[in-house]
């Protein structure tokens, strides 16, 4: 099921429902190849998740491509269908150029993740990916 709503005049929402057995990964590329300005993945399966707001501009433009382009390509996929080599081939950069790329990135997300779930007072709490800009 999607919808649209423009909420509060910030900004349009688009709710996506999809089954349990679909890539989640492929969808978030599909997101990605939209080039929105902001994103905002949640599973609204689960009303206790938070979100955990991450401002694009906490990593570089190459980081939040390279980041996308991961994800679209399997890398985050189990088992994983592309490689940093693979990857590096794409950016025409060296292995460590992409895994560096992706560290910094993931480390922006992961950061975010734990202060909510600091915030939150509890170390087991599940967060979605709120990337807005």
């Amino acid at each position: 099921m999607a919808t649209n709503d423009a909420g509060d005049g910030s900004g349009h929402t688009i709710s996506i429902e999809i089954d349990p057995g679909v890539d989640v990964a492929a969808v978030l590329g599909s997101i990605a190849d939209l080039d929105v300005d902001g994103t905002r993945v949640s599973d609204v399966r689960d009303e206790a998740r938070s979100a955990v707001s991450v401002d694009p501009g906490e990593m570089t433009a190459v980081q939040r491509r390279t980041l996308l382009r991961a994800v679209e390509a399997g890398y985050y996929a189990d088992p994983r269908e592309a490689t940093l080599t693979d990857l590096a081939a794409e950016f025409d950069v060296s292995k460590s150029a992409v895994s560096q790329r992706l560290r910094s990135a993931e480390t922006t997300l992961v950061r975010r993740v734990v202060e909510e779930m600091d915030h939150e007072g509890s170390s087991d709490s599940t967060a979605a990916l709120d990337l807005t800009e």
